[in-house]
């Protein structure tokens, strides 16, 4: 009970900005459960009048009648008003707003050891939760809950016994109906596993479609799907089925409640206790609560499957940053990369990358990282670019250590490019400008010709027509080549004109003809900046000031290309299996 109360207060402190219009909703809730009270008791009274044949007073209270209505009738436009203007999309919105921002403020080592698909699933049906459940509770639980109060007390002031009689009935159906939920919970769960499963199964497909039709793979996964669906559908089957019966045996004990108290009111009737007008308010106010029950039951039945949706949405929204991503502004990025004695591994790799690394990167040149797979070279971009936390040692930018520095300053700092450049379905330009800060986005665009000069972009302008930079690339950049990709990715780098510049790979995937032409590209970015090239091609970084070979973690040589043909026997054995 404690963790569903927890997550009742975690979601009422996400929603601090509506608290006032909830209240608002709240106290037009009371007021309109109190005008269907007085309602039905107006009626009572003109049931009174007509048997007495009191003329007059029945204009008294037809008149009253009228008003009554009127001002229920504008209590209900002010509540759907509100719920429109402040309870609806604009609250959903909040959400979805609190929910990317919460997902932006995590570390890029959770993003990469996170399942995107699955995540983008659980958040989205997390989100479309709480909003149905905030939904319910306004248009049922609350109402429901407050009639019941209302009905009952007015009840006291009838027939004291009709009170008891229903406030039993009503105690019998919440607790009934909580227990059944309770136990019902569990099946609701893996339901929401179930279709989470295959929701992350189709997206996975969806991603891939590409390398799925050209693998011909299409019956392997829809066999798959198709197998886990079958589950999925057999166990919703059986969930849907518990849940029909109880609401099959609740109605039917709501139904026998609704006579029983009918009878009741009757025979006081029989016995002078009670005028036809006082039988018809017990009756009316019965029927219409234990009808709100009863929706109230349906609608609790529903809940569970949209907080079970809520409860994996926080396990993913209640996520910390793995490490603090602030620190430091204002720092120079002209002296060198020191790392000394630097000790690193996964939190799910059984060994350390390395242990007590040292090496230095030199200002303003050029250094190339090389090695066979699994060296270790992608793993020290990931930590200079902050994306993971070293465990031991330190990383110094000058005299600067590396944590201290805030995250985002630091990617502000430097120029990333990839092996596979990931682009945005969206056009060039907006490719090449997603890397500048708004404030200098002017200055940037003044520069976008320049920078496409020495990206080489406007080799292939011929290919991009009148629209160049207006071009759209597609869903990852599919309508552009390898080649081109990269080239869009290097512009991206240089564009906010970063002190650092590193290349992870970023001609492995090219041929001969478009490697040449984004290795031109590179060194003339690279000229005056500290730029860290990673290649398996050694022809690539022959022509580095400086050399850093590694092997299984440990850095086995450095110096230029001559010297380490001389005198290294890992970088020699690298070199003669690309000859």
């Amino acid at each position: 009970m404690s963790i569903h109360i927890k997550n009742v207060l975690r979601l009422w402190n996400i929603l601090k900005p509506f608290h006032k219009y909830f209240y608002l909703q709240l106290g037009l809730i009371i007021l309109a459960q109190g005008f269907v009270v007085a309602i039905a008791y107006g009626q009572s009274k003109i049931l009174n009048f007509l048997v007495e044949k009191n003329v007059e007073l029945l204009i008294y209270a037809f008149t009253a009648y009228a008003i009554i209505y009127a001002i229920d009738v504008l209590i209900d436009y002010i509540a759907v008003r509100n719920t429109q203007n402040n309870l609806d999309q604009t609250l959903f919105q909040h959400i979805q707003e609190f929910s990317y921002k919460k997902i932006l403020s995590l570390t890029p080592a959770q993003h990469i050891e996170d399942h995107s698909a699955l995540k983008l699933t659980v958040v989205a049906k997390g989100e479309q939760a709480i909003q149905d459940i905030i939904n319910k509770i306004i248009t049922t639980v609350l109402p429901t809950i407050t009639l019941a109060i209302i009905t009952v007390a007015t009840l006291y002031l009838q027939s004291f016994i009709l009170a008891v009689v229903s406030t039993c009935i009503i105690i019998t159906i919440s607790v009934w109906s909580f227990l059944f939920q309770k136990s019902h919970h569990v099946y609701v769960t893996k339901n929401r596993d179930n279709w989470n499963e295959q929701s992350r199964q189709r997206t996975e497909a969806f991603t891939h479609l590409q390398t799925v039709k050209l693998l011909h793979r299409e019956d392997y996964f829809l066999k798959e799907y198709l197998r886990k669906r079958l589950s999925a559908v057999n166990h919703h089957l059986v969930t849907l089925g518990r849940s029909a019966k109880h609401s099959s045996r609740r109605h039917l004990f709501t139904e026998m409640s609704v006579v029983a108290t009918f009878a009741i009111a009757s025979y006081l009737y029989l016995e002078n206790a009670y005028t036809i007008g006082t039988v018809y308010l017990v009756l009316s106010l019965i029927n219409r609560l234990y009808w709100n029950i009863g929706a109230l039951s349906s609608v609790m039945r529903q809940i569970p499957q949209s907080y079970a949706d809520a409860e994996r949405y926080f396990s993913i929204i209640d996520k910390t940053p793995s490490f603090d991503e602030s620190g430091t502004k204002n720092i120079p990025f002209k002296d060198a990369i020191v790392f000394s004695d630097v000790t690193f591994s996964y939190e799910k790799a059984g060994s350390p990358v390395f242990t007590n690394l040292s090496f230095t990167i030199p200002e303003n040149k050029t250094t190339a990282l090389v090695g066979s797979s699994g060296s270790g070279k992608s793993t020290i971009v990931k930590l200079l670019l902050r994306a993971y936390d070293y465990q031991d040692g330190s990383i110094t930018i000058g005299d600067v250590e590396l944590r201290t520095i805030d995250a985002g300053y630091l990617r502000e700092h430097i120029g990333y490019v990839e092996q596979h450049v990931d682009l945005l379905d969206d056009t060039i330009r907006e490719n090449i400008m997603i890397a500048v800060k708004d404030r200098d986005r002017a200055h940037a665009l003044e520069r976008l010709e320049e920078v496409a000069h020495l990206a080489r972009i406007d080799k292939f302008y011929h290919r991009l027509g009148e629209k160049r930079f207006d071009t759209f690339v597609g869903e990852r950049g599919v309508k552009l080549s390898g080649g081109e990709r990269q080239r869009v990715g290097i512009a991206r780098a240089i564009i906010k004109n970063p002190e650092i510049l590193i290349f992870d790979e970023a001609t492995s995937s090219l041929d001969s003809e478009n490697e040449a032409r984004v290795m031109d590209a590179i060194r003339d970015v690279s000229k005056g900046k500290t730029t860290i090239i990673i290649a398996h091609r050694l022809s690539t970084v022959r022509d580095a000031d400086k050399i850093i070979v590694m092997d299984k973690g440990h850095v086995v040589g450095e110096g230029t290309h001559d010297e380490l043909m001389q005198s290294n026997s890992v970088y020699q054995n690298l070199v003669a299996h690309q000859i």
